[in-house]
């Protein structure tokens, strides 16, 4: 989920082609987030806190890494950031929200392989 939201951001998934900061990109997702799992205000704040936090962490280290060469460990330092970030959020959303948002995660990924031509 969220490493689909970093790629499409590092790749200029932002408006008119622009690359999304990490601010825009934590709104847009604890909004996203906000709609579709019922956050309460409060919820909505501190999810947003969270994906501020790991989004500006994740964007640092990947242009690190991109300035050093080292362009194989992207995807783990990915999946890292976003199970540090699920551990956050776990805390934050209630049963029934976590369990919502693990099968939307669910279903994201099984799209993306299915757009890579994985299937199910």
């Amino acid at each position: 989920m969220f490493i689909g939201m970093a790629a499409q951001a590092q790749r200029g998934g932002g408006q008119r082609g622009q690359r999304m900061s990490p601010e825009e990109a934590a709104k847009a997702q604890a909004e996203n987030f906000q709609e579709q799992f019922g956050l309460s205000d409060d919820q909505y704040k501190k999810t947003y806190d969270v994906l501020l936090a790991t989004g500006k962490a994740r964007t640092e280290k990947l242009q690190e890494m991109r300035a050093s060469g080292d362009r194989t460990g992207m995807r783990d330092v990915i999946t890292k950031f976003q199970e540090e970030s699920d551990k956050k959020l776990k805390v934050i959303f209630n049963e029934k929200q976590w369990a919502s948002y693990e099968k939307w995660k669910e279903e994201r990924a099984s799209q993306r392989g299915a757009r890579r031509g994985g299937g199910n």
